[in-house]
Order: C-alpha cells, then structure tokens, then sequence
C-alpha cells in the first residue's frame, strides 16, 4: 500500500503516511470525500476555501475535499461534460505514470459520477497501480453490481486476482468475460476483445495450459492484441517458436 500524495510505502495499519504527514485514506475513501465538508478529512481545519461548487480546499494543510454540493444551474451534460475532461486528465497523468495525481483526478471524476461505469474501472485501475488491491476490488465489485453484463468488469477483476497470482480466481473471471463477449459481439470493441482474450491467455499459460494459451493467444492477435504484449506473454511463457 502506497500514500496518494507522496508515493512512499505505508505500514498496513498505518491512519498517516509517516513521510508526509497526510492521513492515510481507508475504505470509507469515497464517502468521506463526497460529504459536505464541515472540517478537513486530513487535519480536522475548519477553514476551508471554496473554489467552486463542490470543490474545497483546506487553508490549513491544503487537502481537496469534494462534496456532492449541486452546482447552481448545471444540467447533466454540464457535469458529463466536466467528467469528461477529468478522465482525460487522468489518461494524461497516467501516460507519465503519475498515479498519485491520477488517483486523485479520478476521484474527482468520481464525485460527480459516482455511477459512471468508466470511472468505476478506472479507479480501480489506479489503485492496483499504486498497490492498492483491495480497494480496487472495491471499486470493481461495485461496477459489478451496476454492470452485471460489461465484460469489462470481469477481465478487470480478473487482472487484480492474476496481479496478485490468484490464478484460478482471474481464470474464472476472465472466462466470464468471455462468455459476454462470445454471446454478443457487440459487448466490447475489437481491441477490448483482443486484450480479453491475451489476458486468458496469459493466465492460462500459468496454470500450465500451453496448448490453450496458444490457441487464445492467437485469437487475440486477430484481434489486433498488441504485438509487444505478445512477445512479453511469449518470452514469459518460454512460447519462443510462437513468435516466428
């Protein structure tokens, strides 16, 4: 587990990052950023600066605070609007590998679409970067409520299981991914398919299934799997002759 400001590795227990000095975020994250905030979630101030509806910071420590405050005469394509360019600000973040900013961009995005399929798995992905497993299962399992049918959320999940080498765990998620994607073709793009199935895959060489992570890994690269993900999945699976 990692601090979101300053990047160093926490305690298990830790409640402040003993670098920083910030207090350390648990599982009631979301929540306690999208109150109204009466005091500082970080140091406790009660001087908190507005610097748009929704949109605090703490004049003590300098801590954002989100809340779910309604911005005076905006519609939903305003706030989707809004969304929009924080998840593009995120991917910009996230190009140079700054998760902690992409992390807290994402939690923005969050604070006004708490729904959003997108920002759902986006969150989770920032917090598996940052080491953060069980809050990205957080995050997932809720989209998985919202979106029982998006294969997205099951090769999502299963990435997280396969991060952490629970290999028969990411197996059965990723074949439910599939079976969406298999049954409507329409689930996801080309590209989304093809990571789905690299994915497989790669899990499946794993277990020790050569013959079907073959079998799948080319299926991806039909789907345009990309060809440096493949040669990694190769080289780790000892699947040299597959690269000719």
């Amino acid at each position: 587990m990692f601090c979101i400001y300053c990047g160093s590795a926490l305690p298990e227990d830790a409640a402040f990052c003993p670098v920083c000095g910030k207090k350390v975020m648990g599982k009631a994250e979301p929540e306690a950023l999208r109150m109204y905030p009466g005091k500082c979630t970080s140091c406790g101030g009660t001087v908190l600066k507005k610097i748009r509806a929704g949109e605090y910071q703490c004049e003590y420590c300098g801590m954002m605070l989100f809340s779910d405050e309604q911005n005076d005469g905006e519609d939903q394509e305003a706030i989707d609007a809004k969304v929009a360019l924080l998840l593009s600000e995120a991917s910009a973040y996230a190009k140079k590998k700054d998760y902690q900013n992409e992390l807290l961009t994402l939690v923005k995005a969050y604070s006004l679409a708490p729904e959003d399929d997108c920002v759902l798995l986006r969150l989770g992905r920032a917090h598996w970067r940052l080491g953060s497993f069980d809050k990205a299962m957080e995050y997932y399992r809720i989209a998985e409520k919202l979106y029982p049918d998006d294969p997205a959320v099951y090769i999502n999940i299963g990435t997280v299981f396969f991060k952490q080498g629970h290999n028969e765990k990411a197996k059965t998620e990723y074949e439910k991914a599939l079976a969406i994607i298999e049954a409507d073709s329409t689930s996801v793009c080309a590209e989304d398919r093809g990571i789905a199935y690299g994915n497989y895959a790669y899990c499946l060489g794993k277990l020790g299934d050569i013959k079907n992570a073959k079998k799948y890994l080319s299926i991806a690269k039909d789907y345009g799997y990309d060809k440096e993900s493949i040669d990694t999945i190769c080289m780790e699976l000892h699947l040299i002759p597959f690269l000719i």
